[in-house]
């Protein structure tokens, strides 16, 4: 059996087209975004938000980087990570979680009626993403949730999704130049 050292093969390729798969999607709901946006009880009876607004959610709302900072005007948080990358029954695989950690400022959780925000946000991110295909191979599996409380001001849900990634994912990265360079530089690290 002969292993092409040139090509690599690494689970963790596949995190940045993902995020960007899960951001475009979130981009796409227009209810998530209303209840990200608006703070008032109302929210998702409130309009659309614009694109510039929505821009801004990226910035203050969906946090890509494991930190997030606290903002008097930013009420409601999403941050995505991922996390727990460990082998497969196939070694070709990988397995890892993504996590979706729902953050809002206790004022912000009730809705009209019974409806809490956290947990209809919770909705819109597990009707985009449960039993749904991203980079790697087969779909998302919902694994579990949690209530998450972080200070005495802010709390919310952690959803978790099992994905499994494998040789695939060194393919198409979201920028063509990107990936050409990618194995350019690989190429030249396993001559050496």
């Amino acid at each position: 059996m002969r292993i092409d050292s040139a090509v690599p093969k690494s689970s963790f390729l596949s995190m940045e087209k993902d995020m960007n798969l899960i951001v475009n999607k979130m981009f796409s709901n227009e209810r998530l975004k209303r209840l990200l946006h608006y703070t008032s009880r109302d929210a998702l009876n409130r309009p659309n938000i614009t694109q510039e607004q929505s821009l801004d959610l990226i910035k203050n709302n969906i946090k890509i980087v494991p930190k997030m900072y606290v903002d008097g005007s930013v009420l409601n948080y999403i941050l995505i990570n991922f996390k727990n990358f460990t082998p497969s029954e196939n070694p070709e695989f990988r397995d890892n979680i993504i996590e979706f950690d729902i953050i809002c400022h206790f004022d912000q959780w009730q809705l009209e009626d019974f409806a809490l925000r956290p947990y209809k946000i919770a909705a819109e991110i597990d009707s985009m993403f449960n039993n749904k295909r991203l980079t790697g191979i087969g779909t998302l599996q919902f694994v579990g949730a949690t209530q998450t409380v972080l200070t005495d001001e802010f709390a919310g849900v952690c959803l978790l999704y099992e994905a499994t990634h494998g040789e695939e994912d060194k393919k198409f990265m979201p920028n063509p130049k990107d990936e050409e360079r990618f194995l350019q530089d690989y190429k030249e690290l396993a001559n050496k």
